[in-house]
């Protein structure tokens, strides 16, 4: 089969790449053929058909002093003609089975379901954030958890400025949910592959196509876990790990209040983000001498830190879809203490492999480090039992199985 996979980048970019590549792969290994529809950037892995990607859409015009260039952008993340034109190019010179979905909002939109309906094409969209139901796309609003455009009320995104804070941003945001919800082009998706328990919920309890609603846990290729188990580079210290965005909804500053109170544990931080600047202050300003910035690491270089590490702590603070990191890190035999919200406790199991505490409360979470710290032996045990239950949970077996149910002739 000729496969059309859609995402808003075709490099490395995230969580959602990390499944894009998996699942191509997946593809690719059972005989079928890839075609990727994208936006064009310099990043990107070559492919024959870049051809009919989307130019980049640049959101710093937004806040430039040209306001022409700014509508411009702003109705091409709502609207996009060139997309729908691309594809249909496409679509004329190649013969396309089934179209696989992943991130397209604000980019490639979901205008160009419009085209792939009228062809019949069968589609599936793998969902990766909220946009359909949250306009900010993550269920927060000033840093805490929000639900007022439980029923469609989208309005509630500009009056409470939910995205960035900006009356601009968070109107064009609900504007571009209120379009796509009356042009009903989410309609035209035959099923939504939900990624977890959680966000299967959660589009079910918000009346989100809940007759086309799956949950099937991501798959993920262990070959190069695998690896770096095998390959033994010594630690010099003993340490635990933060790695993730450093943003405010993945909870770094909660972990570094929390680190504060325990100055004998080291802490690397391996990332990037808006966020940072003001994380390095607070560790100057304190004076935490136990607190690493390591920046930002390739695959290699992480999956290493991760496993010369005790163990992972994921203090995310928003509704997580499913985090690769954490598949990452117990797979590599690392327990987690994890925050519990999101799908996070549907792998981070309490006490079995590894420790919850309530988001944000860096009380809590200080004592759960200093008590896994202090005990090897729960380490090991915790470890252990965390990489049987994610390896059993995200599998490439589990999941291509699942993708055939829906796909029929895959």
């Amino acid at each position: 089969m000729n496969i059309l996979v859609v995402n808003w980048t075709w490099y490395p970019s995230g969580g959602d790449w990390t499944y894009v590549e998996n699942v191509v792969d997946l593809y690719t290994r059972n005989g079928h053929t890839v075609i990727p529809f994208s936006m064009k950037d310099e990043r990107n892995f070559p492919s024959p058909y870049s051809e009919y990607f989307i130019e980049n859409i640049d959101y710093k015009k937004i806040n430039k002093r040209s306001l022409s260039a700014g509508i411009k952008v702003v109705a091409k993340s709502i609207y996009s003609f060139e997309a729908q034109q691309n594809l249909e190019r496409l679509l004329n010179n190649v013969k396309i089975d089934f179209v696989h979905i992943n991130v397209i909002h604000h980019y490639i939109t979901p205008t160009i379901l419009k085209i792939i309906k009228s062809r019949n094409i069968p589609v599936i969209w793998t969902l990766h954030e909220y946009t359909p139901i949250c306009p900010e796309s993550t269920f927060i609003s000033h840093g805490k958890i929000c639900e007022r455009c439980y029923g469609g009320a989208f309005y509630n995104c500009i009056t409470h400025t939910c995205k960035k804070g900006s009356v601009l941003a968070s109107t064009v945001a609900a504007l571009e949910n209120y379009v796509h919800k009356y042009l009903n082009y989410y309609s035209y998706v035959d099923f939504y592959v939900c990624p977890s328990v959680f966000l299967y919920n959660k589009f079910k309890q918000f009346n989100f196509f809940s007759d086309k609603l799956v949950q099937l846990y991501h798959g993920y290729n262990y070959s190069e876990i695998d690896f770096a188990l095998q390959t033994h580079v010594l630690a010099k210290e003993r340490y635990i790990v933060f790695v993730g965005r450093l943003e405010k909804i993945k909870g770094t500053h909660t972990v570094l209040k929390a680190i504060k109170r325990c100055p004998n544990i080291s802490l690397k931080v391996v990332g990037t983000g808006t966020q940072e600047q003001e994380l390095k202050q607070f560790v100057l300003e304190n004076g935490l001498q136990n607190v690493c910035f390591e920046g930002k690491k390739n695959r290699n270089e992480t999956l290493q830190i991760i496993k010369n590490a005790d163990f992972l702590i994921c203090a995310s603070e928003w509704y997580e879809v499913l985090g690769f990191t954490v598949v990452e890190a117990m797979a590599l035999g690392k327990p987690v203490i994890g925050s519990a919200i999101g799908a996070i406790p549907e792998m981070v199991i309490d006490n079995h492999t590894g420790l919850l505490f309530e988001p944000g409360n860096d009380a809590q979470l200080s004592e759960l480090i200093t008590t896994l710290c202090a005990d090897d032996d729960l380490i090991t045990k915790l470890g252990k039992n965390a990489r049987q239950h994610i390896t059993t949970l995200i599998d490439n077996n589990k999941h291509y199985a699942g993708l055939q149910q829906l796909i029929p002739g895959l």
